[in-house]
């Protein structure tokens, strides 16, 4: 098509192939760039040390009803809570579906953009298959993440130990750490992963943080807990954060103090889990196995580690000292990849010690290039979940590349990055340890991205236009607003701006009327695997969800070990017959 427009998307995840179709649709000629072999962004397992990965054993912990994107109903194949492969699979079907992957081009590692000679196009600088390569494009998006670069702690005397000292990021298996002593740094999700899959093996596992943190559980009661949100419970948090942040903060902080007590029970004092941070300064971890494993005294909490003492020796900020340490694993975070980036903008506010902060309008537009770049990788408590919000990201940013929303003027958006880096600082000064410089005002950022994409929203609202749905058609405005949280919803409403999808409203009813088999019952039931530790037997718990009569199972402790040595069908006949499984190397007996 005469005038086209090039654009270059950078990573092929959820975000990147979601841009891709996106763009494609509304006439833009898009590349995309990945470095990977596939799609699936971190859920495309590699065993590549420099990329971020989800693990085999990671599940996702949020459920398939809430998942998905807007115009491609999850499968109804998948369990509840999908695994990493099923992910990589649903986002490859995604795109074989869309006929994405002509347009993908695979093993390119984007090292630099820069504006060319005369300021008319971005010129990417990459490596595709180990060759150097420059293209020029009229704009660009990047999709390449925020867990992209590791950050790894620099603790004094690291030069003494003589063990392996990681980040999460490199981590992949348990091999050569089988009867070891291994501390785990952090009480994340990821940390939760990598302890699950150490115990059938190390000796000793410790939990090493410096201060407490909120843990949800991916179940409550017996549904998934991502459907206890809906639209309506959003707004509502939304209205409060915005007008009354004081006593949101207040809310929150004293209803999830009373949850975390009243789901997990009795937690020790000397595991310091609480008190913790303020969930509006910063973000809770996710997982099923972190309490229940403190509680049955298999993993130890300790101090955060002041440094190391020897070559297998680590002295912690109490002043106790661990010895016979064979690996510390530092599950400690990471950040979106700036340095690709190098026309971008810094600033510091006044009365603020933090790290440089980076100028991006609406944490996503360079505020000189607005209407040709964009990074979307830089925006903590920006989504509802990643999944479902990622074709609004797109619809909204195609609709400032097409014209169809209007920028505002410069100089309103360099004083709207001011003011935004003003309540940065005021973070910052209340929590320093768990500052994140990416954080937006989730009501705002998603008010935005909201009404610029286009996707009618506001029509479930309690205004005029929120009423006239509810009368024109009650039981759509009911399950909109209280039912499923389901990513269709933003493509259901006609506004002109962005396609409409007309499977929506059968998808929206078809996921309500899923998720009515919860509650559903739960029962622990216990396998034993001989064989986990050299000469010892490995205890593993299961939580088992009945679901219409089909087992459908959630692991509290990692099984990879024993996924291994089982096949499918001897595993499935153990959990139907509760007997207790004995293996031994890959010889089932």
């Amino acid at each position: 098509m005469a005038g086209q427009q090039k654009v270059a998307v950078i990573g092929a995840g959820t975000c990147g192939v979601s841009m891709l179709k996106t763009l494609s649709e509304d006439g833009f000629q898009v590349t995309c760039f990945e470095r990977r072999k596939q799609v699936g962004g971190l859920w495309a397992y590699t065993d590549d040390p420099s990329m971020t990965t989800a693990l085999p054993s990671t599940r996702a912990l949020i459920s398939k009803y809430t998942c998905g994107m807007t115009d491609y109903p999850m499968p109804e194949k998948y369990p509840s809570h999908l695994s990493s492969a099923q992910f990589q699979e649903y986002i490859e079907s995604y795109a074989r579906h869309f006929d994405l992957l002509k347009d993908v081009v695979f093993g390119a590692s984007v090292t630099r953009a820069a504006r060319n000679e005369d300021d008319t196009k971005w010129r990417l600088e990459m490596f595709v298959n180990g060759e150097p390569q420059s293209e020029e494009f009229d704009k660009v998006v990047f999709c390449h993440g925020y867990q992209t670069i590791s950050k790894m702690p620099d603790y004094e005397g690291k030069e003494l130990f003589e063990g392996q000292l990681m980040h999460a990021q490199q981590f992949r298996s348990t091999k050569g750490l089988e009867g070891k002593n291994v501390v785990v740094v952090g009480m994340s999700s990821t940390a939760s992963d990598i302890i699950n899959n150490l115990l059938p093996v190390a000796s000793n596992v410790y939990m090493s943080h410096r201060r407490g943190g909120y843990v949800f559980p991916t179940w409550r009661k017996g549904v998934p807990g991502d459907l206890m949100v809906t639209w309506r419970r959003r707004q509502i948090t939304a209205f409060i954060q915005r007008r009354l942040p004081s006593v949101y903060k207040w809310c929150t902080d004293k209803g999830l103090n009373f949850f975390m007590r009243s789901h997990w029970g009795r937690l020790d004092p000397e595991w310091r889990v609480l008190p913790a941070p303020s969930i509006s300064l910063s973000l809770p971890g996710a997982s099923n196995s972190l309490i229940p494993l403190l509680q049955e005294g298999k993993i130890a909490s300790v101090h955060g580690i002041k440094r190391f003492t020897g070559p297998h020796s680590v002295e912690l900020n109490d002043g106790t000292v661990l010895d016979d340490i064979a690996a510390v694993i530092c599950a400690t975070g990471y950040t979106a990849n700036m340095s690709v980036a190098p026309f971008l903008e810094r600033s510091r506010p006044a009365n603020y010690d933090g790290p440089d902060l980076v100028r991006l309008w609406m944490n996503i537009f360079p505020p000189k290039y607005a209407d040709s770049m964009a990074l979307l990788c830089h925006s903590a408590y920006g989504k509802n979940n990643g999944f479902s919000f990622n074709d609004v990201q797109s619809m909204a940013i195609s609709n400032i590349f097409r014209g169809v929303h209007p920028l505002p003027p410069l100089s309103s958006m360099n004083a709207a990055v001011d003011a935004h880096h003003e309540w940065l600082a005021s973070r910052w000064s209340k929590e320093q340890l768990g500052f994140e410089p990416s954080a937006v005002k989730t009501w705002e950022f998603q008010a935005f991205l909201h009404d610029v994409a286009g996707t009618g929203m506001e029509n479930l609202g309690w205004g005029w236009k929120g009423w006239k749905f509810f009368f024109r058609d009650p039981k759509m405005s009911w399950l909109m607003n209280n039912g499923v949280e389901t990513a269709h919803a933003f493509r259901y409403f006609e506004t002109g701006k962005r396609r409409t999808w007309e499977g929506a409203r059968d998808a929206i009813i078809r996921a309500n009327e899923a998720v009515k088999v919860f509650p559903v019952k739960e029962e622990r039931r216990r396998l034993i695997c001989r064989g986990g530790r050299e000469g010892g037997t490995v205890e593993i718990t299961v939580l088992f969800v009945e679901e219409k009569g089909d087992c459908m199972f959630n692991f509290v402790l990692c099984i990879a070990d024993i996924l291994i040595t089982l096949t499918p069908i001897q595993l499935l006949k153990a959990c139907k017959s509760q007997t207790t499984v004995y293996s031994e190397k890959k010889n089932v007996k």
